[in-house]
């Protein structure tokens, strides 16, 4: 059962990164089932999208002025020049500043014990001017306030939509591990985010993108968008896992300098 709990749990967190899905049509409506709630009422200079052949794949974060953090799925078998950045703007397909990828580091624990491990570092392939988000030193226990982002599918299931082209960003907090067990979730290094809105949480194409404790204007990097908390690959039905970046920060401190 644990086995076959780790294969769907793996099989979800790809899910979560592909934002490639197939163009909308006049039936899709998004409603009240999107991931953020609503357009992103702040600016996020760090934030960023990766993309693929132009198109937004995942979301990372600018942690430094020439790396960003994502998810280790969302550069599973690709190469870091069929990858590009763009850094600082709430419009995933235009304005803030544009880098490509020089090079891939896909944290050790995930080739070999996926889904834990689910983070990566890219290096870009020239330094920017963006001021990074700096990495907490914990995340909060259960019940701490946090907010996620990203251009994730505003409706709840894979191949339902386009990702939407303006930021969006949802209210949430870090909840039991238990409301995460049956996607194996770790305690050590991974968090269990909830919402309290009714079929909201991060969705296809968030994946990457970061999960922030603080206020705004004070963000802190606490997670990793990683995969769906539930076997149900429908977004909403459960809470999300993210990877703990803090959990990580020496390993990513040692490969950045």
């Amino acid at each position: 059962m644990k086995k076959r709990s780790m294969l769907l749990a793996g099989i979800a967190a790809i899910a979560l990164g592909a934002g490639l899905a197939p163009a909308a049509t006049a039936d899709d409506d998004p409603g009240a089932l999107i991931v953020g709630g609503h357009d992103a009422t702040e600016q996020y200079d760090w934030m960023a999208s990766l993309q693929r052949a132009g198109n937004h794949s995942c979301g990372a974060s600018l942690i430094d002025e020439q790396w960003v953090l994502t998810a280790a799925h969302c550069v599973q078998d690709v190469a870091p020049a069929d990858l590009d950045l763009r850094i600082g703007s709430q419009d995933h397909t235009t304005g803030g500043t544009e880098a490509g990828v020089s090079e891939i580091v896909v944290h050790p624990d995930y080739a070999t014990n996926g889904p834990n491990g689910d983070i990566a570092l890219l290096k870009l392939d020239q330094p920017v001017s963006a001021t990074p988000i700096e990495i907490a030193d914990a995340s909060g226990p259960e019940g701490t306030p946090s907010r996620i982002i990203g251009w994730g599918v505003t409706c709840p299931i894979r191949g339902c939509g386009q990702p939407p082209v303006q930021l969006q960003e949802l209210e949430t907090q870090v909840v039991s591990d238990s409301q995460c067990s049956l996607s194996a979730v770790d305690a050590d290094t991974e968090i269990c985010t909830g919402s309290s809105e009714l079929l909201a949480n991060a969705c296809f194409g968030d994946s990457g993108g970061p999960q922030l404790e603080g206020q705004p204007g004070d963000w802190k990097l606490t997670g990793v968008t990683s995969r769906l908390g539930s076997l149900i690959p429908v977004c909403g039905t459960a809470p999300s896992i993210y990877t703990d970046a803090t959990a990580y920060k020496t390993w990513i401190n040692d490969t950045i300098g």
